[in-house]
């Protein structure tokens, strides 16, 4: 993507019930989530329709019992960590949560997002390197490749809060350019498949988020197993392909060809983000003022099924 680089249970038979001693309980998930990221316009772009954290924030208060309080820093490597209170994108707070915005190393992160460019990292051609070292111009600081950036920004917030929040690498979708068109996203049926063979692992794309996400645990050992990966390509792929938004033409989907999402991707990719964070489910948000397509607000329980089921 061309992206301009300036910014959330019933049990039967009690007495019969298994004791869960303190080795074998399960993580409880938590639901008041605060979540800070480095991000570009694949995870905020234009307002609040075409945008991960508002959409969560409408799961979250759908759901009810949640809370999402999100904020976010443009471009990784900017400043180590983010100035959160740049106030670059505005703060997404459900109700009952605490609507000011600490220091990073007084904000209780539960959550840090951190969302790699996709122009200058993983392949979209054949012959490009899938060794997350290699092969990528990052913005800021440009002498930085991805495994190195990565691990800097994460040894930098550890040092400087008492948080422990999970690192989540956000797997974004692909550069569309050549394939569809630079102003309205159209394309063929031919050239969007091409897109999402692109954005999946036809030359290595999702592997290149996998080996990223193996090279930045190895580094951080210390952080290792508080460092995931958000599926958000592959599964946005699986969905325009084995649901019933396989009817959804790329012009509906998008709006140029970096792509930027209309609405209705950036509600698909929330779904997406909302169930790996809260290993659950997504709830249906309230849609008013948005334009969702009808398609996938009639399937919106099987589409969000198959999200949850698929990540």
């Amino acid at each position: 993507m061309r992206v301009v680089c300036a910014a959330i249970f019933t049990f039967a038979a009690i007495s019969a019930a298994p004791v869960l001693s303190e080795t074998n309980a399960p993580t409880a998930i938590a639901q008041n989530r605060v979540i800070g990221s480095w991000m570009n316009s694949l995870l905020y772009h234009a307002d609040s329709w075409r945008a991960v954290p508002p959409w969560m924030k409408r799961m979250a208060d759908a759901k009810g019992g949640q809370t999402i309080k999100a904020q976010a820093g443009y471009d990784i490597g900017q400043n180590n960590p983010p100035n959160w209170n740049q106030n670059w994108t505005p703060i997404v707070a459900s109700p009952g949560a605490d609507e000011t915005w600490a220091s990073y190393n007084a904000a209780n992160f539960t959550d840090i997002l951190i969302v790699p460019d996709n122009f200058s990292g993983p392949p979209i051609g054949k012959g490009e390197p899938i060794d997350p070292s290699v092969g990528g111009f990052i913005p800021r600081p440009a002498e930085g490749v991805w495994p190195d950036e990565l691990e800097l920004v994460i040894n930098n917030f550890e040092a400087n809060t008492n948080d422990t929040p999970t690192y989540w690498i956000y797997e974004g979708w692909a550069d569309a350019g050549g394939l569809l068109e630079e102003n309205t996203g159209a394309g063929t049926a031919q050239k969007f498949a091409d897109w999402r063979a692109r954005t999946t692992d036809a030359f290595g794309y999702t592997t290149w988020f996998d080996n990223l996400l193996a090279q930045t645990k190895a580094n951080v050992p210390t952080a290792a197993s508080r460092i995931k990966i958000i599926p958000v390509a592959r599964t946005m792929v699986s969905v325009m392909e084995n649901t019933a938004a396989s009817t959804i033409t790329a012009d509906e989907w998008f709006e140029d060809n970096a792509p930027h999402g209309h609405d209705t991707s950036y509600l698909l990719v929330a779904m997406i983000v909302y169930s790996a964070l809260y290993e659950e489910q997504a709830p249906m948000p309230d849609f008013n003022g948005a334009n969702i397509n009808d398609t996938f607000i009639s399937n919106n329980n099987s589409i969000a099924e198959h999200i949850f089921k698929a990540i």
